[in-house]
């Protein structure tokens, strides 16, 4: 998959990498704070070379540690939770930053480091 002509411009000067607008199946894993083990597959809707955002069911707090697995290659990677965004039909937008850059974790080409 390719990401030509779909980068979004709005708000990129912002952000230390551009972030793409794509669908990529992935898997958020957490605990609770009863240490209870949660985990939910969605979709990655924008991604960068440092995290993405999710839409979620699940609840999450600003700056609580998550797992992102991408399921298309099975790589996981240890995030934040950075902005919880609007709810949409029951889900969040959640924002996640990977704790250590990672452009090659989404799995498609033309994300810049």
């Amino acid at each position: 998959m390719t990401l030509d002509n779909i980068a979004e411009k709005k708000g990129a000067g912002r952000r230390r990498s551009e972030r793409f607008r794509v669908r990529i199946p992935v898997e958020v894993r957490t605990q609770t704070d009863d240490v209870k083990n949660v985990s939910e597959k969605t979709d990655a809707l924008r991604v960068n070379a440092h995290g993405g955002l999710v839409l979620l069911a699940m609840k999450v707090k600003l700056d609580q540690v998550v797992s992102i697995v991408n399921l298309k290659t099975g790589d996981g990677r240890l995030s934040r939770v950075t902005t919880l965004g609007p709810n949409f039909l029951g889900k969040t937008e959640v924002g996640i930053e990977f704790i250590s850059p990672s452009p090659e974790f989404w799995g498609v080409r033309a994300i810049p480091k």
